[in-house]
């Protein structure tokens, strides 16, 4: 056994972060943002709740915190999302009068993720983990240009994709029954490419010519969970700004680093009877910083920050029918960053999706091997730009919605999985 946890699967899920790097080219529309609403099945089915109470190794991106109940236990999940975009700026007066109502031909997304968690020293109270987790990023291809064809021939300015991948090496510690506490370095590798128009006399195609390009960053977590009675969880996560390398292919679209931003989750999880979970949180993001929340006439984004509330339920029949079945339902919401002041400007980053509802279930295979298996609708929504920002872009508007499916394989070692 200690051959298994402390050689074979720290190999595996080494090998497995070079996969993500390599597979997640299809990375696309999370859900808050760029930022995706959580990651793995289990917290996925909840909203993506969870911050008092994580539930597998994925604690690591949830919450360090919660690292230190888990034990050992790994994680390997596969999101495969179908996404439906559509544009339109054809009464725009920047705009392109073919672009009626251009819906998108993209392609699925399929974007794994894995983590792992082990006791350290063989310590009750000290636990290390790492993780390999898609974290952000959207994905969009339309037949004709935003702008006026008459400029681009609908050639160019019609697609882009961009991915982010936190590598998520971390900690977590208990200090007392009451109060854990953990951090997480976030070491970021980004991507992205674009045939985008840039702002420039002529609006001329970038001269990144929709060339595959990739950037580095570096960031933080800190995270506690505090349990003043067995029924309920307190947990406070403090996510820093993701400092990123330039896309130097891309300095006439992209003049600094695409930072992601400082971040706030407050949430509790209350366990009102035996089997029974629930799960609400709150989070602040800090999207007004940075090159995205620069105004227009900077050449920026012009987003506004953002405020998601999560909540879910589940109920585990393994204490009252002794059945290792576990469902869930979540929901989750966050205001659209893009508004009717900027939406021309992002017409090809539509990442306006707010409402969120999600089902799961996971069922304990064997006492260490468990299957998590979870569905999220993201619902269409639309924004027009009403000109107030650029007058040019009066009327054009841009809307996306998402099916998509995780499932999971989750392994425990050194004790037997327990039910909330």
């Amino acid at each position: 056994m200690n051959v298994i946890v402390n050689k074979i699967i720290p190999t595996l899920l080494s090998s497995f972060a070079t996969l993500v790097l390599l597979l997640s080219g299809g990375l696309a529309h999370a859900s808050n943002g760029l930022q995706v609403i959580s990651t793995g099945p289990i917290s996925l089915g909840l909203g993506g709740a969870g911050v008092a109470k994580p539930q597998s190794s994925n604690a690591l991106y949830i919450n360090p915190a919660g690292m230190v109940g888990l034990d050992y236990q790994a994680d390997l999940s596969f999101t495969t999302a179908f996404p439906s975009n559509l544009m339109g700026s054809s009464l725009a007066p920047a705009g392109n009068p073919t672009a009626i109502t251009a819906a998108g031909v993209d392609d699925a997304a399929f974007i794994p993720a894995g983590s792992m968690v082990f006791k350290a020293f063989g310590s009750d109270r000290l636990s290390l983990g790492v993780g390999a987790i898609p974290s952000a990023g959207f994905q969009v291809e339309f037949p004709v240009s935003r702008f006026n064809n008459a400029i681009t021939g609908n050639n160019y300015d019609r697609s882009g994709r961009y991915g982010n991948i936190k590598i998520l090496p971390g900690f977590s510690f208990k200090i007392n029954d009451k109060i854990k506490v953990g951090g997480a370095v976030d070491i970021n590798y980004a991507f992205f490419h674009s045939d985008s128009a840039t702002l420039q006399l002529g609006f001329p195609e970038t001269g990144g010519d929709s060339r595959f390009d990739s950037a580095l960053g570096i960031g933080g977590r800190i995270g506690v969970i505090y349990t003043p009675i067995d029924m309920l969880s307190i947990g406070l996560m403090y996510v820093t700004r993701s400092y990123m390398q330039q896309f130097t292919r891309y300095a006439d679209l992209l003049p600094t680093g695409l930072d992601l931003p400082q971040q706030v989750h407050v949430g509790v999880a209350v366990t009102p009877m035996e089997g029974a979970l629930i799960l609400a949180d709150f989070r602040y993001l800090d999207w007004s910083s940075g090159f995205i929340g620069t105004s227009l006439g900077q050449g920026g984004l012009q987003w506004r920050d953002q405020y998601t509330l999560a909540a879910g339920f589940q109920y585990n029949f393994l204490p009252k029918l002794n059945f290792p079945l576990t469902l869930r339902l979540g929901y989750n919401y966050g205001n659209s960053p893009i508004t009717p002041s900027n939406t021309f400007r992002n017409l090809l980053i539509p990442t306006v999706i707010e409402h969120h509802l999600t089902t799961g279930l996971s069922l304990d295979l064997t006492e260490h091997i468990g299957f998590d298996l979870a569905y999220i609708h993201e619902f269409q929504n639309t924004v027009t730009d009403d000109g107030s920002g650029n007058p040019t872009g009066a009327g054009s508007f841009v809307g996306t919605s998402v099916n998509a499916f995780s499932v999971g394989i989750r392994g425990h070692w050194g004790h037997k999985a327990k039910p909330n």
